[in-house]
């Protein structure tokens, strides 16, 4: 039982619920006219991200639950791929963030990477240390 796995994967769990509800109902909101043609080809590609992302948060919670319980056996190769993934996703939002010009408001108001550093801290946690 590796009980910093289950915690990260349970954080996953929750981000996937809200991100499914809340962050399609947002993003929803935000799409342009079809007449738009370029601005609606942009918001499309933007909503096939989303469907990518809730499939990541899924996939990663699904291997860290059963990981972390002891359903399926420990691997160091994908606790490590998993660990690296949330940190790419930490460094690769707050440079979005950076990029953008963003105010600071921005970074507690979009604070996705919170999670994402959360659940690579904890992984890497219980990767080399549960």
């Amino acid at each position: 039982m590796n009980g910093w796995f289950l915690v990260a994967g349970a954080l996953l769990v929750v981000a996937f619920f809200v991100h499914s509800v809340f962050g399609n109902r947002l993003y929803a909101a935000a799409r342009p006219e079809h007449a738009a043609l370029r601005a609606y080809d942009a918001w499309l590609m933007g909503r096939c991200g989303m469907q990518m992302i809730g499939a990541d948060l899924l996939l990663a919670a699904g291997f860290l639950l059963l990981a972390g319980s002891g359903v399926i056996p420990r691997s160091r190769e994908l606790e490590l791929f998993v660990l690296l993934t949330y940190c790419a996703w930490t460094l690769g939002w707050l440079l979005s963030l950076i990029a953008e010009r963003s105010g600071s408001r921005y970074y507690f108001r979009l604070c996705q990477w919170v999670l994402f550093l959360s659940v690579a801290l904890l992984t890497g946690i219980g990767t080399f240390c549960g």
